[in-house]
Order: C-alpha cells, then sequence, then structure tokens
C-alpha cells in the first residue's frame, strides 16, 4: 500500500516526532471470498487496514486493533462509531484530567491523496500531545464545558481541506469535550445530500453552524462559541477557499471504488 521507500521515510518520522503511545482502532467488515447477494461490501475497508497496518509497523509507539463492525457491539457503542471504514486515533494522556485513552480523532473513510500527510503528522501530534493553537484560542476553548461534535467533510483530492481537519484535532487535544470527525465525502455520499455539501472543505459544528471552506482558527472558534449558543441551525458568515465537489458527474455510491492514491509527506 505504501511503498517501501515512503515508509522508511515515514519510519524515520516517526523516530524523531513520536514521544508517546499512539493506539488506532479501525471498525471494519470481514473480508469474505463470497458474493452475497444484497451486501454491498466496503471498498475502502482493506486498503485502509493494509494502510494502518503499514504504518503500526514503522513504529513500537503505534499499536493498531481491528474490530469488526458487526461483532464489536460494546466498543462500537463506546466510540460511537456509525460507519465503516471508521479509524480512531488514541494517545497518552493525563488520567489525573479524566482523560487517558480517549479519542482525539474519528476519520470515515481512507485517508488518502492530501489527507494522508496531514493524517501522518496527526499521530504525531497526538503522540506528543501538541496543540498548535493561539493561546487567546486555547483560553476559549478550555472553557468549554458542552460535548461539541465537529465534522470536517473532505475530499483527497482537495489542498484546504488537511488544514481544517488538523484545527479539528488541535481542539479536542485541547479540550477533551470537543469530538471532530474526519468524514471522507466521497464515501458517504448520503452525508453529503444530508448537510447539503457542495464543496469542501465543510464543517458542520453541532449539527447548528456550517462553515463553508477553510477559515483561521480564530475565525472557527468564534463559530463553535457560536454553535454552543445558539438553539437552531444557521449557516456561518465566515467562509474561505474550499475545493468544489465534481459536478455533472453521477453522486458515487456506497462502496463503489474510487482511485485516491497516498501522498506521503
Amino acid at each position: 500500500m505504501i511503498p517501501l521507500k515512503d515508509q522508511e521515510i515515514i519510519r524515520q518520522k516517526f523516530a524523531h516526532q513520536l514521544v508517546g503511545p499512539v493506539k488506532i482502532d479501525l471498525f471494519t467488515e470481514r473480508e469474505m471470498g463470497l458474493f452475497i447477494p444484497g451486501h454491498r461490501p466496503c471498498a475502502t475497508c482493506k486498503p485502509t487496514r493494509e494502510m494502518l497496518q503499514e504504518l503500526s509497523s514503522l513504529s513500537d509507539l503505534i499499536s493498531l486493533r481491528v474490530h469488526i463492525w458487526n461483532e464489536a457491539d460494546e466498543e462500537r457503542e463506546r466510540f460511537g462509531i456509525e460507519r465503516i471504514p471508521a479509524t480512531i486515533l488514541r494517545g497518552p494522556f493525563d488520567s489525573a484530567q479524566g482523560r487517558r485513552d480517549r479519542a482525539v480523532l474519528k476519520f470515515y473513510g481512507l485517508p488518502s491523496g492530501n489527507e494522508f500527510p496531514g493524517f501522518i503528522e496527526t499521530i504525531a501530534d497526538v503522540s506528543r500531545g501538541e496543540v498548535h493553537l493561539s493561546p487567546e484560542s486555547m483560553k476559549a476553548i478550555r472553557k468549554l464545558k458542552e460535548d461539541v461534535t465537529i465534522r470536517v467533510f473532505v475530499t483527497p483530492t482537495c489542498p484546504y481541506c488537511p488544514q481544517m481537519a488538523r484545527i479539528a484535532c488541535w481542539v479536542a487535544l485541547a479540550n477533551p469535550k470537543m469530538h471532530p470527525e474526519v468524514i471522507e465525502v466521497n464515501e458517504f455520499p448520503e452525508l453529503a445530500q444530508r448537510y447539503g455539501v457542495r464543496a469542501v472543505p465543510f464543517t458542520v459544528i453541532a449539527d447548528r453552524v456550517t462553515i463553508p471552506g477553510a477559515v483561521q482558527e480564530r475565525v472557527l472558534m468564534e463559530q463553535l462559541l457560536k454553535a454552543i449558543q445558539s438553539p437552531i441551525s444557521e449557516p456561518s458568515t465566515a467562509a474561505g477557499p474550499a475545493s468544489p465537489m465534481p459536478s455533472g458527474q453521477e453522486a458515487p455510491k456506497r462502496g463503489q471504488q474510487r482511485d485516491s492514491g497516498l501522498l506521503i509527506p
């Protein structure tokens, strides 16, 4: 899945940047050699598993645990997994603050294309517990007491998406009440329809505020506070650069394979 020469680059990166252990949980389906009528296989479950297996082999600080969707009811409920493939990143947190072994990032789909370098950087962030946010943003985030889900819709070809996905992870590292989900929208077209995604990145905060495009962290913090204070759903007045969704094409169907290679950082 990952070329050998690129694996060595990542191995060296992990050796220099990983400090604490990172646990990866993958929710997937069982590989079956038989065709079952009425069952649409998960097209990206196998490549996601192969990619994560290769990544986990590149550092002793990374461990991978694979859960079969219909055989892991307890774990699925614990992490709130709603679809596959789903990847959870967990890191070494202070148990005195009730933050040990919690999920920092939930990624639905295969982190490929432009998302792959950001995924590697996020593993390093989780390992170090580093938050690259301004003091003002940190102060605002740490005051939040309400559980908030932040959904960031992305595609592998979008150059702006990794920025929003990584900021969402930093928010979760700063406050365990924040729950980011990065969703590869091509793999889940039903979600694109539900939330009206026409360009990416597209961020939805607590199902109340939507942000089209990539925005600065200050703007995200403003909209996060707005979402918590607002009792109704409303679009954001903030917007940033975005990549349009393909037009004039039939929407991809769940289970349809897409060609999206990995981009090595």
